[in-house]
């Protein structure tokens, strides 16, 4: 079945704030490859939504999936028609305080 992915509003915030950075840290080239990477690893998981580890929040008891993507980490939760990308943070923030 095919699956797909949708963004929360603050993922998307994410991304704009990712490619924001990298830009002015790496440049154009290495912003688009890591964008462009970070979108075909979210359509990956949105076929196989498994690849992920489940993960839960102390702070709330929820429970996620995550997936470690260079020096990022994606949180989403799989739902019947798609996944939802719930954040997509910097490997050293906690999720705790961020999800």
């Amino acid at each position: 079945m095919s699956r797909y992915y949708t963004l929360s509003a603050k993922a998307q915030r994410d991304i704009h704030s990712i490619a924001k950075q990298s830009m002015a840290n790496f440049g154009e080239m290495q912003t688009r490859e890591y964008v462009t990477g970070l979108k075909e690893v979210l359509g990956g998981l949105a076929i196989n939504p498994d690849k992920g580890k489940s993960f839960t929040n102390k702070s709330d008891q929820r429970e996620y999936c995550y997936l470690r993507y260079m020096s990022h980490v994606v949180y989403y939760r799989q739902r019947e028609r798609d996944i939802f990308i719930i954040r997509i943070l910097h490997r050293r923030m906690l999720p705790e305080r961020h999800l």
